[in-house]
């Protein structure tokens, strides 16, 4: 087989699309006219493809398979280890000697794994050793089909860790094909993914999916604004709780707040016109996520609900529980009800939200 020959028979065999592939060889190709400059332009090009083969057959024996859909959404990164390393601290130098006979941190105050059992039962192998400086996770949430098979497609959600779940580029709403390992039962009607060190999102525009409002209408029923309180109280216990709300924007501010958020609030159009005094949502939209359209806009919002104690006067906490909001992993501008954005934006005051 010639180049092209091999490169075609390894997309079909792999979640990579021909030009990913291209793009891997000529990096080899480069580095083999570098390392190897005495052998022939023949012979550079024949050991690229060789060691892209060795790379590719290490690929197919991992338990990951491919995937195609889209991503929906994506939470923030957290550093699961922070909070743990930060209190071990903090008692080594409060009071050292409980610290250490306790088995939080060792004799020099390093934060130590606490934890014996993981919450599924199983052994945790690191238990008594130090804490790695950070952990982080980040969820993925989409609904994508197996590549191969006739599977038919399912609502997903993937735990990405290391330096995948720092990636604040992950593609949202773009058809795309990655790998993952599957964990999900036989017969769940969701996949529950993992990543491997295989996983890379890749942008694939030839793949069908459907209109992204009836993708997100059958795979994930939005939740009414007028509901959203319910369905919190129903499901606020729940960390990995998701919901899509559908609304027209009423008011955006695209200048960050002091935690890094932008303010967009949401209304219900039914709502409003019979009640201009009608309770819309607030939800505080990360700076990876693109806002591309303008006030007035109808988007279909993806995140998960939050609740927090109403302030004073003086922004003191106080124990009234304020309204339900949302805290944003992907915003889809309907295309009929898209307005586009004005080249100057006016931003509103946080206290007019």
């Amino acid at each position: 087989m010639n180049k092209e020959e091999y490169l075609k028979n390894w997309s079909d065999k792999l979640s990579l699309t021909v030009e990913q592939i291209e793009q891997e060889y000529q990096a080899l190709f480069e580095e083999e006219k570098q390392i190897h400059k005495d052998l022939s332009p023949e012979e550079q090009e024949q050991r690229a493809l060789q060691r892209l083969a060795l790379t590719y057959k290490k690929q197919l024996r991992s338990p990951a398979v491919g995937f195609e859909g889209v991503i929906i959404g994506t939470a923030d990164c957290i550093d699961i280890v922070a909070k743990q390393r930060r209190e071990a601290k903090e008692l080594f130098k409060t009071d050292p000697q409980t610290a250490v006979s306790e088995g939080v941190t060792d004799e020099e105050g390093i934060p130590l794994d606490t934890r014996e059992v993981w919450r599924n039962g199983k052994t945790n192998y690191s238990f008594g050793k130090p804490l790695p400086e950070h952990n982080y996770l980040r969820n993925v949430y989409g609904v994508v089909k197996k590549t191969k098979g006739a599977d038919e497609p399912k609502f997903f959600s993937m735990v990405i860790s290391g330096e995948r779940a720092e990636d604040e580029t992950i593609p949202v709403f773009a058809p795309l094909k990655f790998m993952a390992i599957d964990k999900s039962g036989y017969d769940e009607t969701e996949y529950k993914l993992n990543a491997s060190t295989f996983t890379t999102f890749t942008d694939n525009e030839t793949l069908a999916i459907p209109a992204l409002k009836d993708l997100l209408y059958t795979y994930t029923p939005p939740v009414a604004i007028t509901d959203l309180e319910r369905y919190h109280n129903d499901n606020k216990e729940e960390f990995n709780r998701l919901c899509v709300v559908e609304g027209d924007v009423s008011a955006l501010n695209l200048e960050p707040t002091a935690f890094g958020s932008r303010v967009m609030s949401l209304e219900d159009p039914s709502s409003t016109l019979e009640d201009l005094d009608a309770k819309g949502v607030t939800c505080w939209v990360p700076e990876r996520i693109n806002l591309d359209f303008a006030e007035g806009s109808r988007v279909l919002v993806v995140g998960r609900t939050d609740q927090r104690k109403k302030k004073d006067d003086q922004r003191n906490p106080t124990e009234e529980l304020g309204d339900v909001t949302m805290n944003v992993f992907g915003v889809y501008a309907i295309p009929e009800y898209k307005i586009s954005l004005p080249e100057e934006i006016q931003p509103i005051a946080e206290e007019d939200i």
